[in-house]
């Protein structure tokens, strides 16, 4: 089996000259102690929580907020899938009531009965609901075929320029729910939108699945994933998140001396 995979994220582009990025000192080996359930870290003593520095932004200042998903999908065949999503919330306004809008690629096929899920097994390919209880950005792939490419990656962007949306070949998705789409040659397309999170997942019978969700959990947090999953040769899959922050520009001009006060506030949290 020949795969070539490559996995990236966090990627910061930031035209704001305050933004603090410090690097975060690593525990000692000797701290983490294997248990049962894999390694578990020892706690942090308040010293070391002080040294802590990071990356951050005042919340108060964010105009715009959008997350950004696309696949590209190459098959065997030659044909491309190309699938996108977005989600933006614009807070220039009324910042209690920001406005929301959601938007679908349009070439996703007919909308079919709610009992069409696409979640039937692949074969040589291990379920892997499991990962949509694990925090943090997840990029799964899993192969069963040979010449293969996937690439996964999550870039953040973080601007005082106004926030460009571009939509075009796509339609914009009024609905809360989970609605599913099929196509003449049988790609089918699940697009979710709720309070748990969004998303989209689409499945090429016999061939693989791709998913791409960003969700809510009250007992991880959340998560960012990023799922590939092929049972067939001579794939591309091209998977990508991108989250564009947009501040007001008056915080560019911020003093050393406001960001210094920002960072003792951060010292001793736990």
């Amino acid at each position: 089996m020949n795969i070539w995979q490559r996995n990236y994220c966090t990627n910061i582009v930031a035209s704001m000259t305050w933004l603090a990025v410090v690097a975060i000192p690593v525990a000692q080996a000797d701290t983490v102690q294997p248990k049962s359930f894999g390694l578990q870290g020892a706690a942090v003593s308040d010293s070391e929580l002080a040294s802590m520095r990071g990356r951050f932004i005042d919340g108060r200042n964010v105009t715009f907020f959008g997350v950004s998903m696309m696949t590209d999908w190459y098959l065997q065949s030659g044909k491309h899938i190309d699938m996108e999503m977005q989600v933006n919330f614009d807070l220039s306004g009324d910042r209690y009531q920001p406005t929301m809008s959601m938007y679908r690629s349009q070439d996703v096929g007919s909308q079919v009965a709610s009992g069409y899920s696409g979640d039937e097994p692949l074969d040589n390919i291990s379920n892997s609901q499991g990962l949509n209880s694990v925090s943090g950005v997840v990029q799964n792939i899993q192969v069963a075929g040979d010449q293969n490419r996937v690439e996964n990656g999550v870039e953040w962007t973080i601007s005082d320029q106004a926030a460009v949306q571009q939509t075009d070949g796509l339609v914009k998705v009024d609905v809360a729910e989970s609605q599913n789409h099929l196509t003449e040659e049988g790609v089918g397309t699940k697009v979710s939108v709720g309070t748990d999170g969004v998303g989209y997942q689409v499945d090429v019978p016999d061939v693989g699945r791709v998913t791409q969700h960003i969700n809510s959990s009250q007992l991880t947090g959340g998560n960012i994933l990023q799922s590939t999953q092929l049972n067939s040769d001579l794939n591309q899959v091209f998977n990508r998140i991108g989250l564009t922050v947009t501040l007001s520009p008056e915080t560019s001009n911020m003093h050393p001396q406001n960001i210094n006060n920002a960072l003792n506030q951060l010292r001793g949290l736990q």
